[in-house]
């Protein structure tokens, strides 16, 4: 049994990789900086959390599809005929779910980093403990430990993890973004955002009915897995940290030279 003094060293532990997620999350804003911690995830968790792989390239669609985005709701925000709305107004909504994303983005990247680092630094039954659902604790536990994991297990885990943000996290925050956001013609166009990750195909993008039904995102994300089980997870996590590192965000840089 512990004692209180080695709980209190536990917990300041735990709170040590909590203020490292913060730090390897980045600014809300910066995407592909994300992208780099996502993927260094991927590596720490010994190519386990696949999540993580996922959600990098998440980050990386979202860097330059938001700010195509953003140039046409800028355009729209003027000419759409209609709703009686001030063209300001109009953006200022926009602009608002699209910080509703990064924050979502951010939140879920930094939950991944505590969930990954407080396993294999603190212990599985510490993990559970502080939230993480057993079954993903336990599974991600053997994961990350293991010389050749089964692909299976993988697959599921992912699937799994991915549930479990949804539901923690994702669906609550970005229903509340379309709640707040009363502009239709670009409330509309939200829902149906075209996604392309850098190792589709062309003419395989995914493209969505309704952004904020929790079961089409699942399901997406699974089709997004399996595209990327098909291209080599790690001939993809390779060529992904190539491209990071020729390209790395603001944030990075501006990091670098503050050091």
């Amino acid at each position: 049994m512990q004692s209180g003094h080695d709980t209190d060293k536990l917990d300041a532990r735990y709170q040590d990789i909590r203020n490292s997620a913060e730090r390897a999350a980045g600014p809300t804003s910066s995407l592909r900086f994300r992208a780099r911690g996502y993927l260094d995830l991927y590596f720490q968790s010994n190519g386990a959390c696949r999540f993580a792989l996922i959600a990098a390239h998440g980050a990386l669609w979202a860097s330059w599809y938001l700010v195509c985005a953003k140039l046409a709701a800028m355009v729209f925000a003027v000419t759409d005929p209609t709703v009686r709305m001030s063209p300001v107004k109009r953006y200022r909504q926009f602009a608002a779910y699209v910080t509703v994303l990064k924050t979502i983005n951010k939140l879920v990247m930094v939950e991944t980093y505590v969930l990954v680092h407080t396993i294999q630094q603190l212990g599985v039954e510490f993990a559970i403990a502080k939230g993480i659902p057993e079954d993903v604790a336990r599974d991600y536990d053997r994961a990350m430990s293991a010389t050749d994991p089964d692909p299976t297990l993988l697959r599921d885990l992912y699937h799994r993890h991915f549930l479990w943000e949804q539901e923690r996290v994702v669906s609550t925050k970005l229903d509340e973004g379309f709640a707040a956001f009363s502009w239709p013609f670009m409330r509309n166009l939200c829902q149906r955002p075209w996604v392309w990750f850098g190792y589709f195909r062309p003419g395989k993008s995914m493209n969505f009915k309704s952004f904020t039904d929790q079961e089409e995102r699942v399901e997406k994300g699974l089709i997004a897995y399996d595209r990327a089980a098909n291209a080599g997870v790690d001939r993809l996590a390779r060529i992904s940290a190539t491209r990071l590192k020729i390209y790395p965000g603001r944030a990075a840089w501006q990091k670098q030279l503050s050091s």
